[in-house]
């Protein structure tokens, strides 16, 4: 994990402004090992004046180019080499290009390759530093959205204990509950993936998955993946062992509630009321049933395809049996 992915915003900020201080240190000896040059020393100490005016990273971009035009051949054979090292950093297309110039001697043509170096590298630095402000950002929002989706889950559980106020209506609550695990799956899911989502996208897209607007997006269609889920399975089209059962008839119904009066309802306690009772549509066994119904909902929330994959198994299927 990066390392600014677990500092704060006071750190990380102090972080960026400590490198930078010692950036400018950096540049300020060179300055001053070439002003001994004194038929560049009065462009030399404008570019020094410039350091001193403005405290930023485009500043000192801009002053550690425009040095590349004051290095005598001896410096410039150094730095070009020591830059060199660091063409890892480069897409493989503009390293290998470097590559082929590593022999080059004509001074002329290594100072504007030069010239080129330094702006790629610090091309590649200022990417870095954008691609991990959003990440930062990215995760915070995350977060928050879990922390938000977290709580908005436990608010019947909140609402019942600390205001003593039921859920009446078991469908809405069924709905309630699928919605929500939606959303905490899709968000555990971004939080697990921010990494490797990073590492595989572009500047502009870091940027627009950091944007609160994207992550809350991702939360609805979790929430939408919950209800589906929901639905298919009180429906009958997704039954099994594995998936919770729904009562459909009142036949049913009524057998179930000759069982369940027959047994002690003490075995349930006061917050599980409203889960315990049955209706049509409601769940046959309500502890169980609750929990694998809140179980496949994240998981619906959590995979960007279970969803699509079965809705796509189950209308090839309808097509195959229409024909």
């Amino acid at each position: 994990m990066d390392v600014s992915a677990i500092l704060t915003v006071n750190q990380l900020i102090q972080r960026e402004q400590y490198l930078l201080n010692q950036f400018y240190q950096n540049l300020r000896a060179v300055i001053r090992r070439l002003t001994d040059d004194a038929v560049t020393s009065d462009a030399l100490i404008t570019l020094e004046k410039e350091l001193d005016n403005d405290l930023s990273w485009a500043t000192a971009h801009r002053v550690e180019l425009a040095l590349v035009e004051y290095y005598d051949e001896v410096s410039l054979l150094t730095e070009w080499r020591r830059r060199l090292a660091e063409i890892g950093s480069l897409p493989m297309h503009v390293a290998a290009f470097y590559q082929e110039q590593m022999q080059e001697t004509n001074i002329v043509v290594l100072r504007s390759l030069m010239s080129r170096l330094v702006s790629d590298l610090q091309w590649v630095i200022e990417s870095k530093r954008v691609i991990r402000f959003n990440e930062f950002r990215m995760r915070r929002n995350v977060v928050l959205m879990f922390l938000g989706a977290f709580v908005l889950f436990f608010t019947p559980t909140i609402v019942r204990i600390f205001f003593g106020i039921e859920f009446e209506n078991l469908r809405f609550y069924y709905i309630f509950t699928a919605a929500t695990s939606g959303i905490l799956g899709a968000t555990f899911s971004q939080l697990t993936s921010i990494q490797s989502r990073v590492q595989a996208a572009t500047i502009d897209q870091v940027r627009a998955m950091s944007q609160l607007g994207y992550i809350l997006a991702r939360s609805v269609v979790g929430a939408g993946a919950g209800l589906i889920m929901f639905y298919l399975m009180q429906s009958g089209l997704l039954s099994g062992a594995f998936f919770p059962a729904f009562i459909h008839t009142v036949e049913a119904l009524l057998q179930h509630q000759q069982d369940f009066e027959a047994l002690s309802k003490n075995a349930y306690g006061i917050s599980q009321a409203v889960e315990a009772s049955y209706g049509i549509g409601t769940l046959v066994q309500p502890a169980q049933g609750l929990s694998l119904l809140i179980v496949w909902c994240l998981l619906a929330g959590f995979s960007e395809k279970m969803i699509p994959g079965i809705l796509t198994r189950k209308a090839k299927k309808a097509v195959d049996s229409a024909d």
